[in-house]
């Protein structure tokens, strides 16, 4: 029998045994969000604003002397330690997490998790800015070709590791540079195919834990820093005293001076069980509309005012070019134009963006995606091209 100084040494942690009840596990993110507020000074969305993790890295960043180590080893800015040898290339993240390339190039995960072998060379881009460059052989039977760790400032060529090349010499990354690269998000397992569609990043997941509800199989984020930059030029674009449409200054300087609060800081998620329009609300009662053209593939996003079945704006998405244009009260369902004016070319703003591009069949994905969220299908207003008049 337990004495009563036992018992009293006991108490606080049989009390807080009973205590103790499940965690609920943590929820999966909305598929879709809004971000504002989050680009940085050169117009640039950070991965932090992705709402996926931070890629498994360490908060502070080892120094750039730190990042060579042994023969087939080397570290990453944030601390992921890569090292090659005949088996593949072994990634070890700050989080715990482990990743394996295979000489085929999959990346394997130690659940048993795995994607297809890679067409050409693989790029894992991690969230400290470097990025990891695995080539084949030519001979499938043989290991990998060559591993390569690029940061900022230099090449570090790790396997084969008689190597030891490091490229500094005048070498600077550029944000274009990598071509078609996989992003590692969440604790370092998640990676995900970056697919931009103008003021849109989707997010498609190749490789992610099974039954680890906090890596999504994918989602869309919109860049609310670039729909409110857009509406500050309105009034530059507009003339002075238009004719056919004498209420255009009023109605792009109006927008303008919104801009800061309907795109105020902040995220504005679309929850997954949501059912309907894929629509986010804005302040004021205003919203903003997703909607795709059934025929032509355009995707636009819509402005709207309360329950207005016009929007006073439309961003319009083609694979080469990003609009924004000021739409006319009719909306050109009398068989008028349905924008005033050529739109405001936005393609520089995009590439600040995001870096990357977008092929059909990814597009194709996104589309089909954004549709199955609740995207409006224009099967009624098939636009062909964006018609505009002065």
């Amino acid at each position: 029998m337990a004495t009563p100084l036992a018992m009293a040494l006991l108490a606080p942690l049989l009390q807080s045994a009973s205590s103790q009840v499940p965690l609920a596990a943590p929820a999966a993110p909305a598929p879709v969000a809004l971000v504002s507020g989050r680009c940085d000074g050169k117009g640039a969305l950070p991965w932090s604003a992705f709402g996926l993790g931070n890629g498994g890295i360490a908060a502070v960043r080892v120094g750039a002397q730190e990042h060579a180590m042994g023969l087939g080893e080397v570290r990453t800015p944030g601390g992921v330690l890569l090292r090659a040898k005949l088996e593949g290339v072994k990634l070890d993240f700050p989080s715990g997490a482990e990743v394996m390339i295979t000489p085929s190039l999959r990346i394997c995960l130690r659940g048993g998790e795995q994607t297809l072998p890679a067409l050409g060379r693989l790029v894992l881009a991690f969230t400290d800015g470097s990025a990891l460059e695995v080539e084949p052989s030519n001979d499938p039977r043989l290991p990998i070709r060559r591993a390569t760790l690029v940061t900022d400032q230099q090449r570090t060529v790790f396997w084969p590791p008689a190597q030891g090349v490091v490229i500094d010499a005048g070498h600077r990354r550029g944000a274009r540079v990598l071509d078609d690269p996989l992003l590692v998000l969440g604790d370092g397992r998640a990676v995900y195919q970056p697919v931009p569609l103008g003021p849109i990043l989707g997010l498609r997941a190749v490789l992610r834990p099974r039954d680890d509800e906090r890596f999504a199989a994918e989602r869309f984020v919109i860049a609310g820093d670039l729909l409110a930059s857009s509406l500050q030029r309105l009034p530059g674009h507009v003339p002075p005293t238009p004719v056919q449409f004498p209420q255009a200054p009023q109605a792009a300087q109006r927008l303008a001076e919104m801009s800061a609060a309907l795109f105020a800081p902040g995220d504005i998620e679309r929850a997954a069980r949501t059912r309907g329009p894929l629509v986010l609300s804005l302040a004021q009662e205003w919203r903003l509309q997703v909607e795709i053209g059934a025929a032509t593939g355009l995707l636009t996003l819509g402005l709207y005012r309360a329950d207005a079945s016009v929007p006073a704006v439309e961003w319009t998405v083609t694979p080469t070019r990003t609009e924004l244009h000021l739409v006319r009260p009719s909306g050109g369902e009398n068989g008028g134009p349905r924008y005033f004016l050529r739109g405001i070319d936005l393609n520089d703003e995009v590439r600040a963006l995001w870096p990357w591009k977008a092929s059909a069949d990814d597009r194709r994905w996104a589309e089909n995606e954004l549709l199955r969220f609740g995207a409006r299908s224009l099967r009624d207003r098939a636009l062909i091209a964006p018609q505009t008049a002065r």
